[in-house]
């Protein structure tokens, strides 16, 4: 939003359509909260182009970003096991997102299924060896390519992690 900051940027010379939205919000003198209808669109533009970075590199690993992240998750967890509900929940996908996504990954070996030991009702998710050599080689291509962050300085993604997650709590986010 530099054009904003200098501005000196007309609308036909306008690259940024946040910049360009705020001109035309501030012209036709709208109503409602303009800075929050900025941020969400620069956020939601932001995660567009992460989203679209990271999906370009996990094909090289025949990996979607959904199915990555199931595989993370179970890294993730103290045993390498999570209830298919959970992991659901976790990803903020529905329960039918999260079956398909393990259902590829089972094909091709990367998790198992078992049922839950007192609970006849529900199944539990494991990853295997093989999904932990995927998952790892994976993230270190991600890692290579800022996941998806691009230039971004160090310190810049450290206020995001920490700006997001205030944000993420003052919208309900129950994860903090």
């Amino acid at each position: 939003m530099a054009a904003r900051k200098a501005g000196t940027a007309t609308p036909d010379t306008m690259t940024d359509p946040v910049d360009w939205a705020h001109h035309y919000w501030q012209e036709q003198g709208l109503q409602g909260d303009e800075q929050r209808f900025l941020a969400m669109s620069s956020l939601l533009r932001y995660q567009r182009l992460v989203v679209d970075a990271v999906e370009e590199a996990l094909r090289a690993h025949r990996l979607n970003l959904t199915d990555y992240l199931v595989l993370m998750t179970l890294q993730l967890s103290e045993n390498g096991t999570r209830l298919i509900s959970n992991l659901a929940r976790s990803l903020m996908v529905h329960a039918t997102t999260a079956t398909l996504a393990t259902d590829r990954l089972q094909k091709r070996r990367l998790i198992s299924r078992t049922p839950h030991p007192t609970d006849r009702r529900a199944t539990c998710i494991t990853i295997t060896a093989t999904g932990r050599k995927l998952v790892a080689k994976a993230t270190m291509t991600l890692s290579e390519m800022g996941f998806g962050m691009g230039e971004a300085k160090p310190k810049d993604v450290e206020n995001l992690v920490n700006l997001l997650a205030d944000l993420r709590t003052a919208a309900g986010d129950t994860g903090r």
